[in-house]
C-alpha cells in the first residue's frame, strides 16, 4: 500500500481525500433515495389509473344513453324516442375513436389480466357494434337482445374500471376510488331502471317481471349510493345531498311511488313513457355530473401527489448530484492546479527546444512557484516570437520591394517597346492593376494644346472621364500628389463630383520639370483608408515610370509626324503615300475590294507665285490643303507629292464612287477664297484625274501614271473638272491629246517651283 501510494501523483492523493467522505455520504444517501423513488412510482400508478378512468366511464355514459334511446326506438316500432339516435351515436364513435384507442396498457400500471381481460373482452363487442346499430336501424332486433348486447358491453367496462383499484396500493386514494366505482354502478342500474320504467309506463302496465325488475334496480342503486356515501369525499357529498334535494330527483321519485303503488297489472296511465324518460335521464346526467366532477378531483389530487413525490425525489436526487458535482469539481480543481500546469511547461519547454510555435503559459498569473516559472519561461517565448515577426515583416517587405521593383522593372521595359500610344496606354492598364491590385485609378495626359487633359486608361473599374480641365485638379494646380481625407483640411476635387467623401489621391505625372499628365486612385475592394494611402509611394514610382514613357511615345509622335507630313500643307507627304499605296494594293489583291487615285493640280499656280509672290502661292497650297483634310472621311489619304501637285488615296471606291468624291472635292476648292494682305486671290481652281484598281493598273506605277494621264486630260481641256482615265481598248485617236506638251509645261513649272523651294 505504501509503495502504491509512493507512486501516485500528488494530484491523485488530493482527489482521494476529497472523495472519501463523499463516498460515505453517498452510501448513506442511497436508501433515502430508493425509498422516495418508490413513493413516486406508487403516485405515478395512482395517476395513471385515475387517468384512464374517465376515459372509460364517459364511454360507458355514451353507451348507456344510446342503448336507451335505441330500446326505445325498436319498442316503438320506429318512431323518435327521447334524443336523436344519430347524435349519440356520433358521441359514441367519437369517443372510441378519440380516447378508447389511445389507452395502452403494456408496460404501465394496468398491465394486469384483471383490466386487461376485460376491457379486450369489450373492445371486441364494441366491433360489432356497427352491425347492432344496422340492425336496430332495420328494426331487425328485439328490445331484450339489444339491451343484454349493450348491458354486456357496459359491464365489461365497468368490471375493468373496477379493477383498476387492484393496481393501487394507497388506502387513501383506495376509498374515494371504491366510491367512484360505486358511483358508476349506481349510475348503470339507474340507466336500466330507466328502461324498465319506459317499458311500464309506455305499455301503461308493468308485468311481473318489470315490476320485479325495476323494484329491484332502485333497491340497488339505494345500497351503491349509500356505499358511494361511506367511502366519497366531503366534495362528492354534498353534489350528492343537493342532486338528492332537486326537483329532477323529486320528480322521478313520485313515478316510482306511482309505479310502486300500482301493482304489476294494475294501469299507470296518468305517467307516460316519455315524461319518465326525461325525469329519468336527468337524474343519470346529474349522477353522470358527480361522477365527473369525482373524477376530475380524483386525478387532479392524483397529480398532486405524483408531483409532490417527483419533487421530493428531484430534491434528493438534486442534493446527490451536487454532492458528486462538487466533489468532480473540487477533484478536477486539485489536478488541474498542479498536473496540467507542469505538463504545459514541460510541453512548452519541448516546442522550443524543437524550434516549434510555443503557446503561451497561463499559470504566469499564479502566485506559487508555478507561476514563477511559467513568468520566466513567457518572458523567454516573447522574446523569441518578437525577433520571429521582426523577421517576417522584414522579409515580406523584401518581398514586397522586389516584387515592386520587378513589376517597375517590367513596367519600363514594355513602356519602352511600344509602338504607339494607343498600345502604351493598354500596357499602363494592365500593369497597375498588378501593382496596385487594391487601388481603382485612371491616367490622364495632356492634348497638343494643353488646354484640357484627354483621359487614356482606366483599371480596376476605375472612373474615366473624356476630358478633364488642367484647374479640375488640385494635384495639378499644385504642382504635387494631393490625398483627399488624409489630411483635416480636405477639399473634392471638381473632376470627382459629385463626391461621396470617398478617399482618392491624385498625382501629377512629370517628365523632365514639365506636368505631361495626372494619376487618379480610389480604393478598390475591401480595403481600409490607412492601407489604401500606404500605396502612394508605389503609385510615385509608377509615376515616375509612366511620366517618362508618356514624353518618349510624344516624342516619338511628333517625331513620326514630321517624318510623314508636308511641313506647309499638313497632308501627308510623298514617302508616307507611297507606303500606304503600297500597302492597300496588297490589301485589295486579298479581298478583291477596289480603289481609287485621285490626282489634283492646282490651275496656273505659276500665276499666283509670279503675280502675287510665293507667300501668296503658300497661302493657296494651305488653303487647299486644309480643304483637303477637312473633306476627307477616316480612310481616305490625302498628300502632297510636290509643288502643287496633289493626290488622294480612296479605299473601296469603284470609278462611280471616286469621280462623285473627286467632284465634290473639286467644287469644295472651288469654293474657298484665299486672302493676301488686304485683297482676295483670284478664285483657285483644280484639275482632277483618277484612275481605279483593277481596272486602270495594279501596280503603284501605273495607278499614278493612267491617274495623272486623266490629269492632264483635264488640263488640256479646260482645266477646273474631273476626268476618269479610260481603258486602253476604249481610247478614242480623234480625241487625243497632246500629252507631251502637256507634260513638258507642267514639268517646267514643277522645276520652278522645286527651285523656289529650295531657295526659301
Amino acid at each position: 500500500m505504501q509503495s502504491f501510494m509512493a507512486n501516485r501523483s500528488l494530484s491523485f492523493k488530493l482527489a482521494l481525500v476529497c472523495w472519501v467522505p463523499v463516498l460515505a455520504l453517498l452510501v448513506i444517501s442511497l436508501h433515502d433515495f430508493h425509498s422516495e423513488y418508490r413513493s413516486w412510482q406508487k403516485a405515478r400508478a395512482i395517476e395513471e389509473v385515475l387517468a384512464v378512468a374517465p376515459t372509460l366511464s364517459e364511454l360507458v355514459h355514451n353507451l348507456q344513453r344510446e342503448r336507451g334511446v335505441s330500446a326505445g326506438y325498436v319498442g316503438s316500432g320506429g318512431s323518435s324516442f327521447g334524443e336523436n339516435l344519430a347524435d349519440l351515436r356520433a358521441a359514441t364513435d367519437a369517443q372510441i375513436d378519440g380516447h378508447l384507442t389511445d389507452i395502452s396498457v403494456m408496460g404501465s400500471a394496468l398491465d394486469f389480466a384483471g383490466f386487461t381481460a376485460p376491457f379486450d373482452r369489450a373492445a371486441e363487442r364494441l366491433q360489432q357494434l356497427d352491425g347492432m346499430r344496422t340492425r336496430v336501424d332495420g328494426l331487425d332486433v328485439e328490445v331484450s337482445e339489444l339491451a343484454e348486447f349493450y348491458t354486456t358491453t357496459i359491464a365489461e367496462l365497468l368490471a375493468a374500471i373496477e379493477n383498476m383499484k387492484f393496481a393501487v396500493d394507497s388506502t387513501d386514494t383506495l376509498r374515494p376510488i371504491n366510491a367512484y366505482v360505486n358511483l358508476l354502478h349506481a349510475k348503470e342500474q339507474a340507466g336500466l331502471e330507466r328502461a324498465m320504467g319506459s317499458v311500464g309506463f309506455s305499455s301503461g302496465r308493468f308485468l311481473l317481471d318489470t315490476y320485479e325488475r325495476f323494484l329491484s334496480l332502485i333497491a340497488n342503486q339505494e345500497l351503491l349510493l349509500a356505499h358511494f356515501s361511506n367511502h366519497a369525499p366531503s366534495e362528492a357529498l354534498v353534489l350528492l345531498n343537493n342532486h338528492q334535494n332537486s326537483q329532477a330527483e323529486k320528480q322521478v321519485r313520485v313515478y316510482r311511488d306511482i309505479a310502486k303503488a300500482a301493482p304489476f297489472g294494475t294501469s299507470v296511465a296518468g305517467v307516460s313513457a316519455s315524461d319518465w324518460w326525461a325525469a329519468s335521464t336527468s337524474r343519470i346526467d346529474a349522477l353522470y355530473a358527480i361522477e365527473k366532477r369525482l373524477s376530475q378531483s380524483l386525478h387532479a389530487q392524483a397529480q398532486a401527489d405524483a408531483q409532490n413525490a417527483f419533487l421530493s425525489l428531484a430534491y434528493l436526487a438534486t442534493l446527490l448530484s451536487l454532492l458528486i458535482l462538487g466533489a468532480t469539481i473540487t477533484s478536477i480543481w486539485v489536478y488541474r492546479e498542479i498536473q496540467p500546469p507542469i505538463a504545459r511547461i514541460i510541453k512548452s519547454m519541448r516546442a522550443w527546444s524543437e524550434d516549434r510555435e510555443v503557446p503561451d503559459l497561463e499559470e504566469a498569473d499564479r502566485q506559487d512557484g508555478i507561476g514563477e516559472l511559467a513568468r520566466t519561461f513567457n518572458e523567454l517565448r516573447t522574446r523569441l516570437e518578437w525577433n520571429r515577426v521582426k523577421d517576417e515583416e522584414r522579409t515580406t517587405r523584401e518581398r514586397a520591394q522586389t516584387r515592386e521593383m520587378k513589376l517597375l522593372s517590367d513596367l519600363n521595359e514594355w513602356l519602352q517597346s511600344s509602338t504607339s500610344t494607343h498600345e502604351l496606354y493598354e500596357m499602363i492598364g494592365t500593369f497597375m492593376t498588378k501593382m496596385l491590385p487594391n487601388c481603382s485609378g485612371s491616367v490622364y495626359v495632356y492634348s497638343n494644346s494643353r488646354d484640357v487633359l484627354d483621359g487614356t486608361c482606366s483599371w480596376n473599374g476605375g472612373v474615366l472621364h473624356e476630358h478633364i480641365r488642367p484647374g479640375d485638379c488640385w494635384s495639378l494646380r499644385r504642382g504635387r500628389g494631393y490625398s483627399y481625407r488624409s489630411q483635416d483640411i480636405k477639399f473634392a476635387c471638381e473632376h470627382t463630383k459629385p463626391h461621396d467623401e470617398s478617399p482618392y489621391t491624385c498625382l501629377p505625372i512629370l517628365a523632365h520639370g514639365e506636368t505631361v499628365g495626372m494619376m487618379h486612385l480610389t480604393p478598390y475592394g475591401n480595403i481600409s483608408e490607412e492601407d489604401f494611402f500606404e500605396n502612394f509611394r508605389v503609385a510615385q514610382l509608377a509615376a515616375e515610370q509612366i511620366s517618362l514613357a508618356i514624353a518618349n511615345s510624344k516624342m516619338r509622335d511628333q517625331l513620326h509626324q514630321q517624318s510623314i507630313r508636308d511641313p506647309l500643307t499638313g497632308l501627308y507627304n510623298r514617302r508616307h503615300f507611297i507606303d500606304a499605296l503600297r500597302l492597300r494594293l496588297e490589301q485589295s489583291k486579298r479581298s478583291g475590294q477596289p480603289f481609287a487615285l485621285v490626282s489634283i493640280d492646282v490651275d496656273h499656280f505659276k500665276r499666283f507665285n509670279d503675280n502675287h509672290g510665293h507667300d501668296a502661292g503658300d497661302m493657296v497650297l494651305r488653303a487647299v490643303g486644309s480643304t483637303l483634310e477637312k473633306e476627307c472621311d477616316g480612310d481616305e489619304i490625302p498628300c502632297r507629292l510636290g509643288g502643287e501637285e496633289l493626290m488622294l488615296l480612296l479605299p473601296g471606291a469603284d470609278v462611280s464612287q471616286a469621280e462623285k468624291r473627286a467632284e465634290h472635292i473639286r467644287a469644295a476648292i472651288e469654293r474657298i477664297s484665299v486672302r493676301y494682305g488686304e485683297k482676295n486671290l483670284p478664285k483657285v481652281t483644280i484639275s482632277v484625274g483618277i484612275s481605279v484598281f483593277p481596272d486602270h493598273g495594279s501596280i503603284p506605277q501605273d495607278l499614278m501614271k493612267v491617274a495623272d494621264d486623266a490629269l492632264y486630260t483635264s488640263k488640256a481641256n479646260g482645266r477646273n473638272q474631273v476626268t476618269v482615265a479610260c481603258l486602253s481598248d476604249e481610247a478614242d485617236a480623234s480625241t487625243a491629246v497632246d500629252f507631251e506638251k502637256v507634260r513638258q509645261e507642267l514639268g517646267e513649272r514643277k522645276e520652278q517651283n522645286r527651285r523656289s523651294g529650295d531657295q526659301q
